[in-house]
């Protein structure tokens, strides 16, 4: 742990040393590094440039807990917000949120699993829950026996849901594995049929992540729907009719990645797409390709794939750190398209602008 350690020091001499409990850096622009106090520790972070946001949540939550569910922290003006997803929920048994995403003007979705003391243990869906900037519930849908994998929002407030159907029988079905609702909750496109990948016996996952392949992804951009399906290992994607415009299979892609560095195994470690369509992976490498050759160490690694399919190395200097170093999370991108990442500390969380 002592690579991470350093990362943290280094990375610390860049904040101030005094920062109030609630109050955040003024100016977190000027800076490649900056912390955020938080009220605890969660399982998803967010980061949301445009409105220099932190958005955080528990993995679990039961009826009676005083932890919000969410919060969210502006590193500007300071200000934090809650969101009590029990609130409207009063015979929820146990809340699971598995899904995050930031919207227009300060809006957040998150995805719940619940169990609910009217209905037992019965899965019935997932929910939807829109909330405003105010944190107030604008939207509540239920996915109609859809598991979710991913979601995203686009600026109009539509929302988009990529999963699995519960009652699925077998891997040829045709049903859509891409869902989109309008700002008031109404389906206006269903595509991505779930027999294009009649092979894989869950082309959608967890959204959690996979060893090798990552998490599942869906994100919007002004022309195209951007997917990307962890356990196919595949990137899809469709136009704004749900048409498809290109498949790339991720998987070769990075396979043949760690091999022209001599290694023979990747693993992802997380995997998000920036507002541009890109998809950028950040793991590490494994076990050296060729059995005769010494020993390598494990190597980081930090790539892009284009939506066109161009796999790109943007940092040729990540993987030449020393062994055992840890790469900080990939939470989230700039405006401009840079990664942002962050490293969890005790009460706090450290947010690094183009970390890598």
């Amino acid at each position: 742990m002592k690579p991470l350690a350093f990362f943290l020091s280094a990375a610390l001499s860049l904040i101030l040393s005094s920062v109030p409990a609630d109050a955040q850096d003024q100016n977190p622009q000027a800076k490649n590094g900056f912390r955020v106090r938080v009220q605890a520790l969660g399982s998803l972070t967010l980061w949301d440039d445009w409105r220099s946001e932190l958005v955080i949540s528990s993995y679990q939550l039961r009826q009676g807990d005083q932890t919000p569910l969410v919060n969210i922290y502006n590193v500007v003006s300071g200000e934090k917000r809650s969101i009590d997803v029990l609130k409207g929920y009063p015979n929820a048994r146990n809340t699971y949120v598995t899904g995050l995403a930031s919207g227009p003007k300060g809006s957040v979705l998150v995805v719940c699993e619940m169990n609910l003391d009217d209905d037992g243990f019965t899965f019935k869906g997932d929910h939807l829950l829109v909330y405003d900037n105010h944190s107030t519930l604008t939207m509540n849908l239920t996915t109609a026996d859809y598991v979710v994998g991913a979601v995203a929002m686009d600026k109009q407030g539509d929302v988009y849901l990529v999963g699995t159907h519960d009652s699925e029988r077998s891997s040829d079905e045709s049903y859509p594995l891409l869902v989109k609702y309008d700002s008031r909750g109404k389906i206006r496109l269903k595509t991505l049929s779930r027999s294009l990948f009649a092979n894989i016996d869950d082309p959608i996952g967890d959204g959690i992540g996979h060893p090798r392949s990552g998490g599942t992804r869906v994100a919007v951009s002004e022309k195209a729907i951007h997917v990307y399906l962890a356990p196919a290992g595949e990137m899809v994607v469709l136009n704004q009719s749900g048409e498809i415009q290109k498949r790339v299979n991720v998987a070769s892609k990075l396979s043949e990645f760690a091999k022209t560095k001599g290694y023979k195994d990747f693993y992802v470690d997380g995997d998000e797409f920036s507002q541009s369509g890109e998809l950028w992976f950040v793991g590490h490498l494994e076990e050296p390709s060729d059995s005769s050759s010494g020993l390598l160490p494990v190597r980081n690694f930090v790539v892009r794939l284009t939506p066109e399919g161009e796999l790109q190395v943007p940092y040729a200097h990540v993987g030449e750190e020393p062994a055992g170093y840890y790469l900080p999370h990939l939470v989230g991108f700039t405006r401009s398209n840079e990664p942002v990442a962050s490293v969890a500390e005790r009460d706090s969380i450290l947010v690094q602008k183009s970390p890598y």
